[in-house]
């Protein structure tokens, strides 16, 4: 019976882990904050996810579709992709915190017409994106890919 749920599972496809994942995000965090600020962030990180993933793909390496690890208080996002040059890491890394960025503004500017949330969380948000990524995962890949491009440049 294990076996055959193991196939089916396997049959699924990416875009089912990612909408699946993002819902189940959504759930409990909803549960526990009860704000559509939770609606919004992780509106915000999908579209992150998907920059890096489109980023990828438009530069024809292999991505798969992100997936979501929902833990309370906090979402992991990932996106895996295939080993590439530096200069398409440095491209990739860059591409998701920019896709976030402007999604956070642009947020923010439909949220002075339709007041949809407090704008101190997308502010927020629109920091976070910019710091946490910078000092994260993605700003660390950025600053070795770019380091490892002037060691061969130089």
């Amino acid at each position: 019976m294990l076996d055959l749920l193991k196939k089916k599972a396997k049959r699924l496809p990416d875009s089912f882990w990612m909408i699946a994942t993002i819902i189940a995000a959504a759930q409990i965090n909803y549960t526990i904050i009860h704000s559509t600020f939770v609606y919004v962030a992780l509106f915000v990180m999908l579209i992150h996810e998907l920059g890096h993933y489109y980023t990828a793909k438009i530069n024809k390496i292999k991505a798969k579709l992100p997936f979501f690890i929902p833990l309370p208080f906090f979402v992991v996002g990932v996106t895996r992709v295939a080993k590439m040059s530096d200069r398409l890491t440095k491209k990739v890394s860059f591409s998701g915190p920019l896709y976030g960025v402007i999604t956070s503004i642009l947020l923010l500017l439909l949220n002075t017409i339709f007041k949809f949330s407090p704008y101190l969380p997308i502010i927020g948000i629109l920091i976070g994106e910019i710091v946490f990524n910078y000092i994260g995962t993605d700003g660390a890949k950025y600053r070795k890919a770019k380091r490892n491009m002037q060691l061969c440049t130089s």
